[in-house]
C-alpha cells in the first residue's frame, strides 16, 4: 500500500503541523483493530467465559469427555515458531473422541463482512488426510452462517475464512479435533498419539 505524506513545507508552521498530525491520525484509523483475545495464544488459557478467550468444550456421549485428552490447552509444541505457545488438542486412547476451542466475539456490526486469518493450522498424523478417520478444522459461526477450512499433515497454512455478520453482532470461532475410532494400536505405534491437533496466530478482524 503507498502512503501519501503531506509536505509542511508548504504551509505555514501552525497548518503544517495540524495537517501532518491529521495524517498521523488517519494512518492510524486505517489500521485494522483486531478482534480475537489471545489470537496468539501466549496468555494462559482455556477459560471458562468464551467472551473472554479460549475456552474448551467436550461434547460428551459418544464423543469422549475431558479424560479422553492428554492435552487440551495451551503448548510449546504448537508454537508456529521458536519459544513460543500455540494451542494444542491431543487425546489419549485410540477411541471416538472430540473437543475443541471456542471464542465468541461480541459487539460487531450487523451485515459487516469479518476475515479470520489462521498462520497455522496443522494435524499431527497422516489419518487427518482422510475426514472418515480425523478431522482437524477451523470454523466460524454467526447465526445460520458457517464457513470452515480443514487442516491437513502436509500444510500448515496459512489460511483464511470469510463470514458475514447477522443480526446477533456475534461471531463463534471454533477449532476442533475429532478422531474415530483408531484399531491395531499397539505400544509400538500408539496412532492416538500422533493425533494431535495444533493452531497458532490467529486473527480476526474487519474485512478490508
Amino acid at each position: 500500500m503507498k502512503n501519501r505524506f503531506l509536505t509542511p513545507f508548504r504551509y505555514p508552521p501552525a497548518a503544517g503541523g495540524f495537517c501532518l498530525g491529521l495524517a498521523v491520525f488517519l494512518c492510524a484509523s486505517a489500521t485494522a483493530q483486531e478482534l480475537l483475545k489471545n489470537g496468539n495464544f501466549e496468555s494462559p488459557f482455556p477459560v471458562s467465559d468464551p467472551t473472554a478467550g479460549w475456552a474448551v468444550v467436550f461434547p460428551g456421549g459418544a464423543d469422549g469427555g475431558p479424560a479422553d485428552w492428554a492435552i487440551a490447552g495451551q503448548s510449546t509444541e504448537a508454537s508456529a515458531g521458536g519459544g513460543g505457545h500455540g494451542a494444542q488438542l491431543r487425546p489419549n486412547n485410540w477411541g471416538t473422541v472430540h473437543a475443541y476451542f471456542r471464542q465468541v466475539v461480541t459487539n460487531l456490526t450487523e451485515g459487516a463482512s469479518y476475515t479470520l486469518n489462521i498462520q497455522k493450522m496443522k494435524a499431527g498424523f497422516q489419518y487427518a488426510d482422510d475426514p472418515a478417520k480425523a478431522k482437524i478444522y477451523t470454523c466460524m459461526i454467526s447465526g445460520s452462517s458457517s464457513n470452515a477450512v480443514h487442516g491437513y499433515l502436509l500444510s500448515s497454512g496459512p489460511f483464511s475464512l470469510t463470514i458475514t455478520c447477522d443480526a446477533s453482532r456475534q461471531i463463534e470461532v471454533q477449532l476442533h479435533n475429532f478422531k474415530r475410532w483408531m484399531s491395531n494400536e499397539n505400544a509400538e505405534d500408539m496412532k492416538h498419539a500422533k493425533a494431535s491437533g495444533w493452531w497458532d496466530n490467529l486473527s480476526l478482524q474487519l474485512t478490508p
